[in-house]
């Protein structure tokens, strides 16, 4: 999530409803730079650029706030990276029964296979099973859009987490 937050200083020298207009822009560039960053690349579907929502501007003594972001889950592993990790499927809904054993399974869309598939992991070499995701770079699709109004509008920008 990528906070806005402009102090007393700043605020003396804009009138609160200058303030106001400036957080709205900010927010609204932060919010279009997201989600153009979110529609390219591998495995891009479109739900979390679309999922991408804007909250404020409030006005609270000596600050004009506002939040851009997003509330699904892996949202902050695409924005921050992954490291490699472990897969491993939940007991339900996914049981298949094989034989006489059920064994969860995970189910996903296979773009390569261009299906839905259900695997007790997923796919990789036998030694790595359950080390199935390779991780991934951070695509700062929030701090970059930040940094870039930020040096548009004049201000400094500290990206810290929240």
């Amino acid at each position: 999530m990528a906070r806005v937050r402009m102090y007393q200083a700043l605020l003396r020298a804009h009138s609160r409803e200058a303030g106001i207009r400036l957080v709205r822009q900010v927010m609204y560039e932060v919010a279009f730079g997201a989600r153009a960053a979110l529609l390219v690349g591998p495995y891009t579907t479109g739900t979390l650029a679309g999922s991408i929502e804007q909250d404020g501007p409030h006005v609270a003594p000596g600050r004009v706030f506002g939040t851009v972001g997003s509330h699904l889950p892996y949202a902050r592993a695409v924005h921050d990276g992954a490291k490699i990790h472990w897969i491993f499927p939940k007991a339900s809904p996914g049981v298949i029964r094989f034989g006489s054993r059920k064994r969860p399974q995970l189910r996903f869309f296979w773009r390569k296979k261009g299906k839905i598939v259900y695997m007790p992991h997923v796919p990789g070499s036998p030694s790595k099973i359950g080390r199935s995701h390779p991780g991934q770079p951070g695509k700062h699709y929030l701090s970059e859009p930040l940094r870039r109004s930020g040096r548009l509008h004049g201000f400094r920008v500290i990206v810290y987490d929240i």
